[in-house]
């Protein structure tokens, strides 16, 4: 049996409904409505930008995976010039038939059409077989990225604070006036007052 040929194509508005599913964990928090009304947006603006392409990939006229790429900066402070690879995903019903290779094939094309040396992939922390394959295709861990809401971190921040023994929290040196100053004077504390026990 002859392998069915992966094609790519530019996303289309019409498109959306299909990357919900694929997606749905990599969107804002909403409703459904909301949340393909941002992927009707996010393939609209890919569509007018040079320096973005959301890529579906085809099966047999079946569509069979997306990725959406960027070229940017690799970060705000480093200013290397990056293609950022996004969500690459396959339907699994059609994983092990080439989708995942095309669409990275795909990244490394458009950084190559930019002069672009540096390729970065964001994929899911629970995705462990996406991760293999990108760590397979030579990309490695640079960072980890950690997310919680807010309000979740302000209350966090309060309770690291309520730890501090007393003369911490009454003479602050300049230094020792952020959170991280404050956690790091309470490491120490807690260290001092193990070693004495």
């Amino acid at each position: 049996m002859s392998r069915v040929p992966v094609t790519l194509r530019e996303a289309r508005v019409d498109d959306a409904l299909f990357l919900l599913g694929i997606w749905q964990d990599s969107l804002r928090m909403a409703d459904a409505q909301d949340q393909l009304g941002d992927l009707e947006t996010i393939i609209r603006d890919a569509g007018a930008s040079p320096d973005q392409r959301l890529l579906v990939a085809e099966c047999g006229g079946e569509t069979a995976g997306a990725v959406y790429l960027r070229a940017t900066t690799f970060g705000p402070l480093n200013l290397e010039p990056t293609v950022q690879i996004f969500a690459p995903h396959v339907v699994p019903s059609f994983r092990r038939r080439g989708v995942g290779r095309k669409l990275m094939e795909s990244a490394v094309v458009f950084a190559e059409e930019r002069g672009v040396r540096v390729i970065a992939a964001a994929g899911s922390a629970a995705g462990r077989d996406g991760n293999r394959f990108l760590a397979r295709l030579g990309l490695g861990a640079q960072a980890v990225m950690r997310v919680a809401p807010t309000a979740v971190v302000r209350s966090r921040l309060n309770v690291v604070g309520r730890a501090l023994p007393h003369h911490a929290r009454m003479s602050r040196s300049p230094k020792q006036s952020s959170a991280v100053g404050e956690l790091l004077a309470a490491r120490r504390s807690q260290r001092r007052s193990n070693t004495v026990a």
